[in-house]
């Protein structure tokens, strides 16, 4: 009598560590299961946000390299006109330049954090360096431009060679800056391009 009310506690002892066992590894299996959705919805996120920012660097830096390169042109082809209204002109096409980049980096705040995603050449600071380099031979341009406007005709022609080499400069530093741009642009390109072909794969 003893050995079966034993049997019997020990029968209700494994039922209930067994419904026990099954309500813990139910348990267990749906937090993982929550945990997993979790980090892929996470995931997910972390990808489109990533691919949002690389779209809109990429037309970005593809709007801005299109102006510089124009103007880059324009720049060096001065020589083809040395009146007052083409210098003019140039001074205009600049100050154009100048708006139309500021537009765009006050329109498309996302070009700014670029590199929390991806990994450029360009950093914040390195654009900030570019920028005040790129001013200053701008400004020596510009004051060489007001020299010749004040100068006789007879005194124009040291003037000149003192404006090709700053226009030089200039160029010099917009076709570097071009480079860069390129290659980043490029770089963030790639990069998408592959992650979707994982993400298809």
């Amino acid at each position: 009598m003893a050995d079966n009310h034993t049997l019997i506690t020990v029968s209700a002892f494994s039922g209930l560590a067994g419904a026990l066992l099954t309500q813990m590894m139910t348990g267990l299996f749906a937090y993982l299961s929550d945990k997993r959705k979790y980090n892929q919805e996470v995931s997910n996120q972390y990808r489109a946000k990533k691919v949002e920012i690389g779209e809109n660097f990429y037309y970005m830096t593809g709007e801005i390299m299109v102006v510089i390169k124009k103007n880059i042109g324009y720049w060096k082809n001065w020589n083809s006109s040395r009146s007052e209204a083409s210098l003019e002109f140039l001074n205009k096409e600049m100050i154009k330049l100048n708006a139309h980049m500021d537009k765009l980096k006050s329109e498309n705040w996302k070009f700014n954090l670029v590199n929390l995603y991806f990994k450029v050449s360009m950093s914040n600071n390195e654009v900030i360096r570019y920028n005040t380099r790129s001013q200053q031979l701008y400004l020596k341009v510009r004051d060489i431009m007001d020299q010749i406007r004040k100068t006789g005709a007879a005194d124009q022609e040291t003037l000149y060679q003192r404006y090709a080499l700053a226009v030089f400069d200039m160029c010099s530093q917009y076709e570097e800056l071009y480079a860069r741009m390129e290659q980043d642009a490029n770089r963030i390109r790639e990069e998408i391009l592959r992650d979707f072909s994982r993400k298809h794969h």
